[in-house]
């Protein structure tokens, strides 16, 4: 039905309102020309239309201003109209229109329809519009303004400017049309809005149709129009009534086609075995829509499917609703006919028909095969991105997925950036470049992708692969900050835990230890599974051991090689990454915790079970030989050392390769073991292959005096400790060294040399455990030369410098043989010790053993004291002294470098109670010298934190001071022990030898930190301030460590400049650091 047929039923209704009155009136006999007009009106209304025109012309022609022209223009203009001569009539109404007053049997609405009716029917229809559209006003007669209005409506959307026919339907809809003018206005509305892809009020508009009482006809069409808008507006489950409330009204071709759409909007509502009736329906159906028409009638258009508008589309669909039904086979033929073409549906066909073996899941290979050979049929295609995307997707599916073919596959996609899903394609190129180790460009994929797609379910995915891949690169630092984004930001997704151990490997690869602990301890208790946390427990007990904190590495390391070694009585080891690294820091960490028994049961799981040549066996064999001679099993030593030299000698490359770290161990320990045993010989031949520039060296060269003296190798001894002195001026033991030299020479009877030797004891090394040794010996060197009274003069300085002296006795009794007076100090250890021998009464015997530990101490005897004291300790548990005898048990071992044990007795006395503020004063500042010494870092700082705070007024404040800061650096706590050293210089008048030493560890600090500017301005202050003038050694070595600062900044020539600026000096160029500085140089040289 056409949109103009009520208005053209209206406009003929108008015309037949002109009914002119027959009969002549009195007016007409008065009037001679109204004779014409009456018989004009009189052939009209018989349709006589030419004879009303010829009358109605002569009377206007004759009588142009009557009082009844107007009404005989109005009947000239009707019959006109009558005769369909529309454009004769539009002048005489148009004439009518213009008088601003009319007879008042002519109503101007009414000519203003019939005016607007000949515009339209001789295709004036823009004139047309604009009449009724100015005339809106004047417009009164709810019918005529309907028509008007619909009028406008018409030559609207005859003219396709659909805004306007918008615009003009809501006015009619507001002006109260009838059912059928509504129902029309309505559709024209309703397929303005589709036309102008307003699909949405399209389908409101369309809607209102099926409530009305009109013809079937507009609610058919609106029913199919509106499921038109709907599926547009992806509304399927409204869509879906809307053509099925529209089919049986609709015949041929339009039922054909609104099947075809029904069916496309039940498959998009996965009504996929409805659908599938419809499309079969639909290919059954000839142009009529008629299914059961069959090909081939005779004199008939060919009606078969193929025929259809839509009947590849049919096919394809249906298809499609074969694959959701899981009917394969059947969909694997359709899409395999279909997909024969080369055009668009083809190439969709394809696409699907790879998928009918991607959804089954089970023949990838057959789906990359399908989409492989097509690539070049359709690669001009718009769906040319979708078999690229599926192509690569099933690459990657394949039993041996093509990561590389994958990637090139989603690189076309990317280049031609057309794909709308983009973001899954960047997301997986950047995977497969992964996959194939091209981690730089999956990088690149990856960076690109985030400020791209900010919001995208696959952000978290590619945050994680970009730091794999920094990660993956060794761009540790950058890898640690991109897992920390990750962290914070996808705190759902699955790879969290895997981010932060990565996170953890980083710094834990970074040497940063506290940062690896922070992400990997939470960790543990999360138990997760997978290869990449199986190092977990390693990765914490490993950190823990680096720090040297042994105590906390310990339980972590012990889970780590339990989950690999079930059952340590009877152990099975599996060879794995870091199971032997995690058994030798066991080792070492129960060594360091006290633990020697389970140290070696690790250390024995290593050497006796691991089932493969781990480069930690050397260490493994020292570390047991060590440990075994410590605990007295010198058996068991032995053999683990002479293992070591065994395989030593086989030099074979694994073992060759950490060997010479342990070697000169394993020589040092095999020589106590000797030596434990009285082998002399064999235990000097043992020290002797320690090398002189190991850490074990001077050591061992005296140990190997020792035994030669011990095995009474004089001659030999008489030229080891000389070239000792030679070779280790800085010998921790250096005055025992030159000691034994005298001694040696004295059993040579070379009394000279053996003078010399002790001379340089007692005054270079005054406070030497045997400088009363020395002088004693010095004075039978003097006796042997017959010089008595020189000899009396070192007896006499023995008595007044070691009054406590074990010497004291026989020196006053060698005295008294030369007619000497003698000193009283062995006489009072003599009285005690007899006083002691006959007194029962402990209580009495315990102050007597007091001062006789004392006396002894006094004399210097201090491994006597040492076990005087601590028999006091065992033997008075609850005594109000016991706070004296633990300190000066402490100071006894400390005395003979008993370092450990003397810690341990100074921390006892410090927990004592109530303790004399004196002792406890000097026993807390021992107690954190001997802590630093020991190694004991974060101890050390607790103490003498707690010196400071207890004791502000004590002498040895700087002291506890510079001790506070050098155990934070040592704690790897650089930016706190600045703080410290600043303390002790922060007064400039105050200059001594801690402010210096604070101004040089804080010049370390930085240089630690990598803070090369700051440690240089620190080190050159140190270097030009005059009032370090009094300390060259140390001036010295600040020179030196600007060299070292300067080295580690690639500043080659200019460290050189400084190294040389040191042995040119000559003043610096003494010091030891000149020593340093010239070997620097001869290895720039050789380097």
């Amino acid at each position: 039905m056409k949109a103009s047929v009520v208005v053209r039923t209206f406009f003929l209704s108008l015309a037949a309102f002109f009914m002119v009155v027959e009969f002549m009136s009195l007016e007409a006999a008065s009037d001679p020309a109204l004779e014409e007009y009456f018989i004009a009106n009189a052939a009209y209304n018989r349709k006589l239309y030419p004879v009303a025109v010829a009358q109605f012309e002569s009377f206007l022609g004759k009588n142009g201003n009557h009082a009844k022209a107007d009404l005989a223009r109005r009947g000239l203009a009707l019959s006109f109209y009558a005769l369909k001569l529309y454009e004769k009539a539009m002048p005489h109404l148009d004439t009518l229109l213009k008088k601003p007053r009319l007879d008042k049997e002519i109503d101007r609405e009414r000519i203003i329809m019939l005016q607007g009716r000949c515009m339209l029917n001789t295709g004036r229809k823009d004139d047309a519009r604009k009449l009724f559209t100015e005339q809106q006003k004047n417009l009164k007669n709810q019918a005529f303004k309907v028509a008007a209005l619909a009028a406008i409506c018409d030559v609207s959307y005859s003219k396709s400017e659909w805004e306007s026919v918008i615009e003009w339907t809501g006015k009619l809809a507001n002006a109260k049309p009838s059912p059928d003018q509504a129902a029309r206005g309505l559709y024209q509305r309703g397929l303005s809005f589709y036309q102008l892809k307003k699909y949405k009020d399209s389908a409101e508009s369309l809607a209102q149709v099926a409530d009305l009482k009109t013809s079937d006809q507009w609610k058919v069409m609106s029913a199919y129009l509106q499921g038109q808008s709907r599926l547009n507006l992806n509304e399927y489950e409204k869509a879906e009534p809307a053509f099925v409330s529209a089919l049986p009204g609709m015949t041929g071709s339009d039922a054909a086609q609104c099947r075809y759409q029904l069916g496309l909007a039940r498959f998009l509502l996965k009504k996929f075995d409805l659908a599938l009736s419809d499309f079969e329906t639909y290919l059954k159906m000839g142009d009529h829509g008629d299914p059961k028409k069959k090909k081939g009638n005779k004199g008939k258009k060919d009606e078969s499917p193929d025929t259809l508008a839509h009947a590849r589309e049919a096919k394809f669909y249906l298809a499609r609703c074969l694959i959701e039904l899981e009917d394969y086979k059947k969909a694997d033929q359709k899409f395999s006919e279909l997909s024969a073409e080369k055009d668009l549906l083809a190439a969709k066909a394809t696409l699907w028909w790879a998928r009918v073996f991607s959804r089954r899941q089970d023949n990838y290979d057959r789906s990359a095969e399908i989409l492989g050979e097509s690539i070049s049929r359709f690669n001009r295609s718009e769906v040319i991105d979708d078999i690229e995307f599926d192509y690569a997707n099933a690459l990657m599916a394949k039993k041996e997925p093509d990561w590389k073919k994958a990637s090139d596959a989603l690189a076309h996609i990317e280049g031609r950036r057309k794909f709308g899903q983009m973001a899954e394609v960047m997301a997986q190129r950047a995977t497969c470049l992964h996959k194939i180790k091209d981690y730089g460009n999956s990088l690149n994929s990856t960076v690109n992708f985030l400020p791209k797609f900010p919001d995208h379910s696959l952000v978290g995915d590619m945050r994680f692969l970009r730091a794999e891949n920094l990660y993956l690169m060794n761009r540790g630092d950058e890898a640690a900050k991109a897992y920390g984004e990750f962290v914070k930001a996808d705190k759902e997704h699955p790879n969290l835990l895997a981010a932060q151990m990565r996170m953890a490997q980083v710094h834990h690869n970074a040497k940063r230890w506290d940062q690896a602990l922070a992400s990997a301890r939470p960790l543990l208790d999360k138990k997760p599974e997978g290869p990449l946390f199986a190092q977990l427990s390693f990765l914490v007990g490993d950190a823990y051991f680096r720090q040297e904190k042994w105590k906390e590495s310990i339980q972590p390391l012990e889970d780590f090689v339990g989950e690999k070694i079930k059952d340590r009585k009877k152990p099975k080891v599996t060879a794995g990454p870091n199971l032997d690294t995690a058994l030798i820091q066991l080792a070492v960490a129960c060594d360091r915790t006290e633990q020697m028994e389970r140290s070696l049961e690790n250390l024995l799981l290593l050497t006796d079970h691991y089932p493969e040549e781990s480069p930690h066996l050397p260490m493994a064999l020292a570390e047991q030989g060590r440990l075994a001679y410590l605990i007295g099993d010198l058996k068991r030593a032995r053999k683990a050392m002479e293992r070591f030299l065994g395989k030593d000698k086989e030099n074979k490359e694994l073992f060759r390769k950490t060997a010479s770290a342990q070697r000169s161990r394993v020589y040092y320990y095999l020589g106590w073991v000797e030596a434990s045993e009285n082998k002399n010989e064999q235990a000097a031949e043992r020290f002797a292959k320690v090398p002189a520039n190991d850490s074990l060296g001077p050591d061992a060269a005296f140990q190997r005096g020792i035994a030669l003296i011990k095995q009474e190798n004089f001659e030999e001894a008489s030229k080891h400790f000389p070239q000792m002195i030679r070779q280790f001026r800085e010998h921790e033991k250096l005055s025992l060294v030159i000691y034994y030299a005298g001694l040696s020479a004295t059993k040579k009877e070379d009394w000279d040399t053996a003078s010399n030797y002790f001379k340089e004891v007692t005054e270079k090394h005054p406070n030497s455990e045997l400088a009363d040794q020395a002088l004693y010996e010095w004075a039978w060197a003097q006796r042997a030369r017959k010089r008595d009274k020189e000899a009396t003069a070192l007896y006499k300085k023995l008595l007044d410098e070691h009054p406590q002296s074990p010497l004291v006795i026989k020196v006053q009794s060698e005295m008294a043989e030369l007619n000497l007076d003698v000193g009283a100090q062995e006489k009072v250890i003599s009285e005690l010790t007899e006083t002691l021998k006959g007194m029962e009464d402990e209580a009495l015997r315990e102050p007597i053993r007091i001062q006789l530990a004392s006396a002894h101490y006094k004399k210097r005897d201090y491994q006597v004291s040492a076990e005087m004291f601590e028999k006091l300790l065992n033997d008075y548990p609850e005594s109000k002294l016991r706070g004296s005898m633990l300190f000066q048990a402490g100071e006894s071992r400390f005395r003979i470098k008993e370092t450990v044990v003397a810690r341990d007795h100074f921390e006892a006395a410090a927990k004592i109670r109530n303790l004399d503020e004196t002792l406890a004063e000097s026993a807390l500042m021992r107690l954190g010298e001997t802590q630093a010494l020991t190694g004991q870092q974060k101890e050390a700082t607790k103490t003498y934190e707690n010196f400071l705070s207890r004791f502000k007024e004590s002498q040895w404040t700087r002291n506890a001071r510079f001790g506070l800061a050098f155990a934070l650096e040592n704690n790897d706590k650089p930016s706190e022990a600045i703080r410290e050293y600043a303390k002790l210089f922060e007064d400039a008048k105050k200059i001594d030898l801690w402010a210096v030493r604070a101004q040089f560890q804080t010049g370390e600090c930085y240089f630690n930190m990598k803070k090369y500017d700051q440690a240089i301005a620190r080190f050159v202050h140190l270097e030009i301030d005059k009032s370090f003038k009094k300390y060259p050694s140390w001036q010295a070595k600040s020179i030196l460590e600007i060299g070292r600062v300067l080295l580690a900044q690639s500043k080659r020539e200019e460290a050189v400049q400084r190294f040389k600026d040191i042995l040119n000096h000559p003043v610096l160029g003494k010091e030891k650091a000149a020593t340093v500085a010239r070997q620097l140089l001869d290895q720039l040289r050789s380097g």
